[in-house]
């Protein structure tokens, strides 16, 4: 089965892998103690049970008969082997920050597992859907990375970066319980890159792909949809798109020039014109399907003359009043994605029209996530897919979780924040948890530390002669193990 990809999945270990491309196929690469389902609910994989102790321990009973992709069995010394492994920091993982809470972890026989904690810690459970590596191939880096091991679905054969990933079905797969795999379900993936839009689409329509997810441009959608030999699926998603600062910067860094520049975006035009409606106006990174949303934050509709005032209260009046002259420019950072591209060219227009040059610089998918990591820009914009949790908050905003630590990327420090979030990791009360996160959810917004733009829907396209396909929340492409040839 061949799915076409918008940019080039950078690592294949997920202990190490950061980038929407790599984690969603690392779905089918490796299991986890647990993971999502569909709905966002919390559901065993590796593991067959699980119990609490007491608020700092829990112990997981493993499924038994579980091998790895070279045959040798996965039991507790991997599960141990790998959280051990991603909650030192002298590792760089960027999983750390988020596991410091773990005291220890403990393989008293094959198939049980002991977590203990140093305190309570909310989002527990959710912290277990990692990829889990086997202890005797993972200890060589360099050489795991180059062929990954895990116990999915689908083993690992080969990674060309830029060009595919390709793996296949692997027929010892426990979620199959020990029976062969019918006839007719897909045998292997392969993931081409397929960076150009107009050449992912011809691919689509030629049928030399046979899926493609959230990589077709809104306007083609009603082209597709009267394919007879198409299938166009389309929900309500939480994936989330924002433009990002480097808070260090002493421009971007002036909370007033931030909130200029969300001032001065029409978002609702853009959704309706180049969206074509498939996306809803953000107010923040929690979707309003999430628990923990807060809809009462501080908005910044479009208002060029409130943009031009708060500029000028910055300190960056305009040179010219309506002439040709900006008041500072600059440095926007996207993908070369065309419908990014077409979406960036339209920022440019409208910052303009307020006084700001922006110069707006594409790359290939690597080298531009590279430097978004790095802290090597003014600006960007990116999206967060599938958060249906509100702990992502202190993996993005904690001032701990600065690169490599966690995707403070752009360096935001706020004391008050920071307290808040440790705080919503030790209160065990949804309730109050919720009162936590609202808090939080108003300084960001106050702070403008994002310009919120849109949550999009997901959108996939694919032939009609396969099964349909399973969107899960986060993008996975876990359910590619599950299609058939009708």
């Amino acid at each position: 089965m061949v799915v076409a990809l918008e940019g080039n999945p950078t690592n294949m270990d997920p202990r190490f892998a950061t980038d929407a491309y790599s984690t969603r196929i690392l779905s089918c690469l490796f299991s986890c103690l647990v993971r999502l389902d569909k709905s966002g609910g919390l559901v065993c994989d590796l593991a067959e049970s699980w119990e609490t102790l007491d608020d700092r321990t829990y112990v997981f009973r493993l499924r038994p008969g579980v091998r790895f992709h070279d045959q040798s069995p996965l039991t507790s010394t991997d599960v141990k082997y790998t959280f051990d492994f991603l909650r030192d920091p002298e590792n760089g993982s960027p999983a750390a920050g988020s596991l410091a809470f773990l005291e220890t972890v403990e393989a008293p026989d094959p198939l049980t597992v002991v977590f203990r904690l140093r305190e309570p810690f909310a989002p527990f459970l959710l912290k277990l859907a990692r990829g889990v590596v086997p202890a005797h191939l993972a200890e060589d880096r360099e050489a795991f990375l180059a062929h990954p091991v895990g116990s999915g679905p689908f083993a690992f054969e080969q990674f060309r970066p830029g060009e595919f990933v390709r793996l296949a079905r692997w027929d010892g797969y426990f979620g199959d319980r020990g029976e062969p795999a019918p006839a007719d379900r897909v045998r292997g993936a392969l993931f081409r890159v397929i960076a150009n839009q107009t050449t992912r689409m011809l691919a689509a329509e030629r049928g030399d792909v046979d899926l493609v997810q959230n990589a077709i441009p809104p306007y083609a959608l009603k082209f597709f949809g009267r394919m007879p030999q198409i299938r166009v699926q389309q929900e309500p998603g939480v994936n989330y798109q924002y433009i990002g600062f480097n808070l260090e910067d002493p421009i971007v860094g002036n909370l007033q020039v931030r909130r200029a520049i969300a001032h001065a975006l029409d978002r609702e035009r853009i959704i309706r014109f180049i969206w074509k409606g498939q996306a809803r106006p953000a107010t923040g990174l929690i979707a309003p399907s999430i628990w923990a949303y807060e809809p009462e934050v501080t908005t910044y509709a479009y208002d060029p003359d409130r943009a031009r005032e708060l500029l000028d209260r910055a300190g960056f009046p305009d040179p010219d009043g309506d002439g040709p002259r900006m008041r500072f420019v600059l440095s926007y950072k996207t993908s070369t994605d065309k419908l990014r591209n077409e979406i960036a060219e339209v920022f440019v227009e409208q910052l303009r029209q307020v006084g700001i040059g922006v110069e707006k610089r594409s790359y290939e998918w690597g080298t531009f996530f590279s430097d978004i990591k790095s802290g090597n820009f003014q600006m960007y914009s990116l999206s967060w897919v599938g958060i249906t949790d509100p702990d992502i908050l202190y993996y993005i905003f904690h001032s701990d979780s600065m690169p490599p630590r966690g995707a403070n990327r752009g360096r935001y420090s706020n004391p008050e924040v920071d307290r808040l979030l440790e705080l919503s990791r030790v209160t065990l009360d949804q309730h109050e948890r919720a009162g936590i996160f609202s808090r939080i959810q108003k300084i960001l917004a106050e702070d403008c530390v994002y310009v919120s733009l849109w949550y999009t829907d997901n959108v996939v396209v694919q032939k009609k002669s396969l099964s349909p396909f399973v969107i899960y929340p986060g993008g996975e492409y876990l359910s590619l193990a599950e299609m058939r040839i009708r």
